[in-house]
């Protein structure tokens, strides 16, 4: 997902669409092994919640992510384009953390 920023907003079509098809796949990818994770992580009787309280969460956090990106957009489309990719870099670190920690 850190390629997106700089390829959806490089001012091109090209780039654009390139950026647009590796964000869907991304989206993909991160959908099912979010839910599959969530089943993994939570007994049979509590995902239902689960999946509701993720979607709840993360929605609200969509929200304030969209918001930001606007306000970001507005001043500065470099400073965007960093702050999505650290953004991106920085929860890949904290996943990767979460998962090695699960496994010990």
């Amino acid at each position: 997902m850190a390629l997106v920023p700089p390829l959806a907003l490089a001012g091109r079509l090209a780039p654009a669409l390139a950026g647009l098809a590796v964000s869907g796949i991304a989206v993909g990818i991160q959908d099912s092994t979010i839910k599959a994770l969530v089943a993994d992580l939570v007994a049979p009787g509590q995902r239902a919640t689960a999946y509701g309280v993720f979607a709840g969460i993360q929605g609200a956090f969509a929200i304030v992510g969209g918001l930001a990106v606007g306000w970001l957009y507005e001043r500065s489309l470099t400073g965007l384009v960093i702050v999505v990719a650290l953004t991106q870099v920085l929860a890949r670190g904290v996943l990767a953390t979460l998962l090695a920690a699960r496994r010990a």
